[in-house]
């Protein structure tokens, strides 16, 4: 197979793979509002997490969008872990109906496809990780957990 139809196919497969699951490219303007989504506020945030919205609504997130470095270190984590399912943990905020994935971290916990064991290691490491990202003055919170099992045979 020659360089040529390798690309072609390749951008074929990944076209195909985006329209089955109606992944949309964010196309944002070149301006001071581009960067908005990077922004945090802790007044607002803490706000919605007080009035919790999705209490009454379990359909109340309706988008979530995730950042190509947070998508990364998901993967990378996930096919690490081959057949023991791993977990981590994702930071970010909430916009509206959206949860916006900016960053993720792996959390020291091996498990099963029906069972995860989150010893008070992984609790201290998530604690200690919070602090030390604090101090290092990086806004975005901790807003929910994610499990994956990368290679399983069916």
């Amino acid at each position: 197979m020659d360089l040529f139809s390798f690309s072609s196919s390749a951008a074929m497969a990944q076209q195909t793979w985006e329209l089955e699951n109606n992944i949309v490219t964010m196309e944002t303007p070149q301006s001071s509002d581009s960067d908005a989504i990077f922004h945090y506020d802790d007044v607002a945030q803490a706000k919605f997490q007080q009035d919790k919205p999705w209490a009454n609504d379990p359909h109340y997130f309706k988008r979530v969008k995730v950042s190509a470095l947070a998508l990364l270190k998901m993967v990378v984590h996930a096919r690490s872990g081959g057949t023991i399912e791993v977990m981590g943990l994702m930071q970010g905020k909430t916009d509206g109906d959206a949860i916006i994935v900016m960053d993720a971290f792996a959390l020291p916990v091996e498990g099963t496809e029906t069972r995860v064991n989150a010893q008070a290691d992984a609790y201290e490491y998530m604690v200690e990780y919070s602090t030390t990202n604090k101090q290092a003055i990086v806004v975005d919170r901790s807003i929910t957990i994610y499990s994956f099992i990368a290679n399983r045979s069916v």
